[in-house]
């Protein structure tokens, strides 16, 4: 897509309105974050994001909020009634914001330690679905060891829970952005868990024997660093309601 039809497109995404009652943490002013100035560590919706520290800033912001454009368009579709069509919406909008993806589809998977909460149970499923990139993603993996020891109702985790329940499963992606060459590279591991996992606070229930399967996907995404850069602008003047709404540090 040339980059005049590029800009179009990202103009006509439709996102939707913000909805301050789903949305509520966005209310706290002191938990909103300025897109030009990312820390390494951000929750983006229903995606935990850890940057390269060599990530420029313009490319953290452009990064984030592909993702987020992606995750808004896929949600306000009215015509998706499943996970596997919300995936589909949300990835076709990043394959026209000239994203590549390399994904294969949702397959079954098991978690394979019990009666320990499903954010320690998942560690293990992140380090092989990341592979090389589970060791740089320090943060994700931080955070998600040390979520026993916080607050349930920190800003990035109520968000985190809230944006990755839909339909009748939660489904939390991870990603780790780094750079090769001119491209900017997107790791991406999503575990999705039905409703016999609970419908709130997931990520703290406790994993048994007898419902310890869950659905796995990974992909990689790799854009132009360049045309991230050019797109930032844009994507920041669509999106400046929707990152008050849904970006938080990422505050371990």
């Amino acid at each position: 897509m040339e980059e005049r039809q590029l800009f179009s497109y990202i103009a006509g995404l439709p996102v939707g309105q913000v909805d301050w009652a789903e949305a509520r943490s966005a209310e706290e002013a002191e938990a909103t974050v300025n897109v030009d100035n990312l820390p390494a560590g951000v929750v983006t919706g229903s995606n935990l994001l850890q940057f390269d520290g060599e990530t420029k800033p313009e490319i953290r912001s452009a990064v984030a909020l592909s993702l987020l454009a992606a995750q808004r368009v896929a949600a306000n579709d009215t015509v998706i009634v499943n996970p596997e069509e919300w995936i589909e919406r949300h990835n076709t909008v990043l394959r026209n914001l000239n994203w590549l993806i390399d994904s294969g589809d949702a397959v079954d998977n098991e978690f394979k330690d019990f009666d320990v909460a499903v954010h320690d149970a998942i560690i293990p499923f992140l380090t092989t679905a990341l592979g090389p990139a589970a060791t740089a993603a320090s943060m994700i993996m931080s955070a998600l060891k040390q979520l026993k020891e916080m607050d349930k109702g920190k800003p990035w985790i109520t968000l985190f829970e809230q944006q990755s329940r839909r339909f009748d499963v939660s489904e939390y992606q991870f990603s780790y952005v780094d750079t090769e060459g001119d491209d900017t590279v997107l790791r991406m591991a999503a575990a999705r868990l039905d409703a016999k996992f609970g419908r709130t606070q997931v990520l703290f229930v406790k994993v048994k024997k007898e419902k310890a399967k869950f659905k796995a996907a990974s992909s990689t995404m790799r854009a132009q660093s360049a045309l991230l850069q050019k797109m930032n602008e844009p994507l920041k003047l669509k999106l400046a309601a929707q990152t008050d709404a849904f970006i938080r540090e990422l505050d371990i």
